[in-house]
């Protein structure tokens, strides 16, 4: 409920398609003349979190908040375990950059920092109203979902000249360790915690060519910033409690109501914006996806993977209670 309590005072509810179509095209009306550019995610549960898988699981085995230290030192074993399987290496591309790496992880879905997103809003929405089936019945279809609108202009490495070796580096350009003396050293890692990047990846796989995919990423958020306090304001007064920002973001984004008849003056960079699509709306939002987009299991998951997960959703996916002998 609290991550509910979090992004509702900055949410825009979306109760027809009309009003999802009036809304993505206000962000665009908005912020196209200003050249922003904004990564985009759907979910299907308004109440789950903004957490990488990362996060998530590590969340769940500790049952309590944590820091980007212990975040950094668990995605260090994980890379050295990637090495120890001789999995960086590449027979086609060589050895893979550490961005490369986590994406491969993350395609076949091993835990990292990493958030998928897409560059195409009607994607997004299409992700936010995805059907899902478990023991042939839909999952979550009758409850709100949620679509983020994230500004990464500046931020995303591919088009940010200091930022574009990052893609191909063999270490992580980022550093999880606030402790160490060298005065530059802490303040990257307070940059890193309390900025958002997005990668837009080369499409060595099928997925992301078809979902114009990419990834979101950062620090777990922190307090203090490199320019002194760094707060999220809490209506009607004070501010969030750092652990409550972490239980619903993972990464430190700027959340703002987008008022189309006010606009968003003096948004800063790394704002997001946050719609809340009503379960009522859901069904119809996906047909009419499907009808003018094509958007559909098969043209967003185009793979083996994909049709695995998704190709036969009338049949159990769980194990009866009995077994056969």
């Amino acid at each position: 409920m609290m991550v509910e309590e979090f992004w509702k005072s900055y949410e825009v509810t979306i109760n027809s398609y009309a009003d999802l179509v009036s809304q993505i095209e206000e962000v665009f009306s908005r912020w196209g003349k200003k050249n922003k550019i904004f990564a985009w995610r759907g979910q299907t549960d308004a109440s789950w979190p903004l957490h990488s898988s990362l996060y998530r699981r590590l969340l769940w085995s500790r049952g309590e908040s944590f820091n980007e230290r212990e975040m950094y030192q668990q995605e260090g074993k994980i890379l050295t375990e990637v090495h120890r399987w001789g999995l960086h290496m590449s027979s086609t591309l060589g050895r893979l950059s550490v961005l490369n790496q986590l994406a491969m992880l993350q395609h076949y879905g091993a835990p990292t920092r990493l958030i998928d997103i897409t560059f195409n809003p009607w994607i997004a929405a299409w992700f936010a109203v995805e059907p899902k089936w478990k023991d042939g019945s839909l999952m979550n279809d009758e409850k709100d979902s949620r679509l983020f609108a994230i500004d990464v202009t500046g931020r995303l490495i591919n088009e940010t000249t200091d930022l574009r070796p990052w893609e191909d580096d063999f270490k992580r350009p980022w550093d999880g360790d606030p402790k160490k003396p060298d005065e530059d050293a802490r303040r990257t890692y307070l940059t890193w915690c309390t900025k958002v990047f997005a990668w837009r990846p080369s499409h060595f796989d099928g997925r992301i060519a078809a979902q114009n995919g990419g990834f979101l990423f950062g620090g777990v958020p922190i307090s203090t910033g490199p320019k002194g306090p760094n707060q999220w304001p809490k209506e009607p007064s004070g501010a969030w409690k750092i652990d409550e920002v972490r239980a619903a973001t993972s990464v430190s984004l700027r959340p703002h109501k987008f008022d189309a008849k006010r606009g968003a003056v003096g948004v800063a960079q790394d704002a997001v914006y946050t719609f809340r699509i009503a379960g009522g709306a859901k069904n119809d939002i996906r047909e009419r996806l499907e009808k003018q987009f094509g958007y559909k299991h098969s043209t967003i998951y185009p793979d083996f993977t994909g049709f695995v997960q998704f190709g036969t959703p009338e049949i159990r996916n769980t194990a009866p209670e009995k077994t056969l002998p």
